[in-house]
């Protein structure tokens, strides 16, 4: 398995699921705001996950070598690019979650 292969594979397997989670804190009557906060994480968790999904599959799709599929990104723009579309998808959030107000 080459890096971009692996960081593809683990980007998929790293997004996590909170209902599991908040089942459990029900029972155990855990406060609403700590449901809240594990909620938000597993979202960001998921952000991430897509995040690093379309950076590192466009690596490895480069990898192949087959023409016109996939992008050789380097590790500034990769930076770049995480940024650009972490802050770019906060961003939206606000937008609509202040159009919904």
């Amino acid at each position: 398995w080459s890096f971009n292969l692996a960081m593809t594979f683990g980007s998929i397997l790293s997004a996590t699921d909170p209902v599991a989670v908040a089942a459990l804190l029900e029972e155990v009557g855990a406060p609403p705001r700590l449901k809240t906060h594990i909620a938000g994480e597993s979202l960001l968790n998921d952000g991430a996950a897509i995040v690093f999904f379309s950076i590192f599959s466009e690596k490895f799709f480069y990898e192949l070598g087959i023409e016109h599929f996939g992008e050789d990104i380097d590790w500034a723009a990769g930076v770049s690019l995480f940024c650009q579309k972490a802050l770019g998808g906060c961003a939206f959030g606000i937008l609509f979650g202040i159009g919904i107000l």
